[in-house]
């Protein structure tokens, strides 16, 4: 009997131990996000500024959502410099305003070779056939507005153009190295009119080679001959971002039926694959503007760190979002998928890190979309949580 009552009381504590424990646990959790929360000495630090500079749901908010991504700034202090060399490690959980732990993925932000100078050169790879007629002008006048937003930033940017239909084109005003002259890129890029391009498929992949090779490199795109009257040079530590706009598929290699020939007897010189793999070995990524049921241009983009986006989508949201992405390419990347699909959702987000000179940890907000396609939405949380 007496062990018994001993049992008893021994599960009686238990249970209330346990009922505290969890009152304890939820209040901590709740009071992360009423302001209450306060970090332990262990993760508070006087030396570290932490901050999400940047919450991003996707191209018009809904395209990539419940995947989010995270752009955050760990600096020391006292030197105002970046903490580098943080591995996915070093980063705790996204906690969500449901007190939930969400898996994160960690991209860590291009190297600047001095402190303090962040390097991008831009070169928009533009189809001005007469089917781009209706596309052309929005696109200049967009291409425009966002050099402008470009001079605004804390980015040393460079921006320039190739033209191209059925060739590499070269009269005056069609191709403008990268300059950081906003007013000269302006100027020049409003010159652009859309003609030719009678037989469908345009030469997109040789005029991307264009512009990625060197001054002396002639032998791998037939537009060699004229390539060191306007060489497209690149800094060596800046970011280098093409992106395509066409509406039409692309000229291979080893055609014989095709309008290229005019121009360049011998065809076009480089294939997807093999663009591809120049475009990696130079350090380019290549944003896509194209169809969506040709195939490569998916490609071209994926594996070259870039992203796609289908014709006709909403040119100025993509150049607002891969705008936002030059400007962060210096920040850590910290992506992480939501499971709430409300839509018009104010969230509320915590992430810590720890470091070598210590630790701290920093909080946003960001709103979901108005509009959740959810069959979408889950089909793309499903493939973020297998990956």
């Amino acid at each position: 009997m007496k062990r018994s009552r001993i049992l008893i009381l021994v599960l009686a504590v238990i249970i209330v131990m346990t009922a505290i424990s969890c009152d304890l646990i939820s209040s901590t959790v709740e009071s992360m996000f009423d302001g209450g929360f306060v970090l332990p000495p262990e993760i508070a630090s006087n030396t570290i500024d932490f901050e999400i500079t940047s919450v991003g749901t996707g191209m018009r908010g809904y395209d990539n959502f419940p995947s989010i991504t995270l752009y955050v700034s760990p600096r020391i202090k006292d030197t105002d410099t970046v903490i580098t060399g943080l591995v996915q490690a070093d980063f705790f959980d996204v906690i969500d305003d449901n007190g939930e732990a969400r898996p994160i993925e960690v991209n860590p932000p291009k190297e600047i070779a001095i402190e303090g100078t962040k390097q991008a050169d831009i070169v928009f790879v533009i189809d001005t056939t007469g089917s781009m007629y209706t596309y052309l002008d929005t696109m200049v006048a967009k291409a425009q507005d966002f050099a402008d937003t470009l001079a605004a930033s804390n980015i040393d940017y460079r921006i320039g153009y190739v033209t191209f239909g059925d060739d590499i084109r070269k009269a005056a005003h069609e191709r403008l190295a990268p300059t950081s002259n906003v007013d000269t890129f302006k100027t020049e890029i409003d010159y652009l009119t859309s003609y030719g391009g009678a037989d469908g498929p345009e030469n997109q992949i040789d005029a991307i080679d264009y512009a990625r090779a060197a001054a002396t490199e002639t032998s791998s795109n037939p537009a060699g001959s004229f390539q060191n009257d306007m060489s497209f040079t690149y800094r060596i530590d800046a970011a280098k971002i093409f992106i395509l706009i066409t509406d039409i598929d692309y000229h291979v290699p080893g055609e014989t039926y095709s309008d290229v020939l005019y121009y360049y007897p011998s065809g076009v010189a480089n294939t997807v694959s093999e663009e591809i793999a120049k475009l990696n070995g130079s350090g380019v990524n290549c944003y896509v503007v194209a169809p969506t049921d040709i195939d490569g241009y998916q490609r071209l983009a994926d594996e070259t760190d870039g992203k796609y986006y289908p014709s006709g989508s909403d040119f100025d949201a993509i150049l607002l979002e891969i705008g936002n992405e030059i400007t962060f390419l210096y920040d850590y990347q910290i992506t992480f998928m939501t499971n709430d699909f409300t839509e018009s959702k104010v969230h509320t987000l915590r992430l810590a890190v720890h470091t070598s000179v210590g630790d701290a940890e920093a909080t946003a907000t960001y709103t979901s979309p108005s509009v959740v396609n959810y069959d979408r939405a889950m089909e793309i949380y499903e493939r973020g949580l297998q990956e």
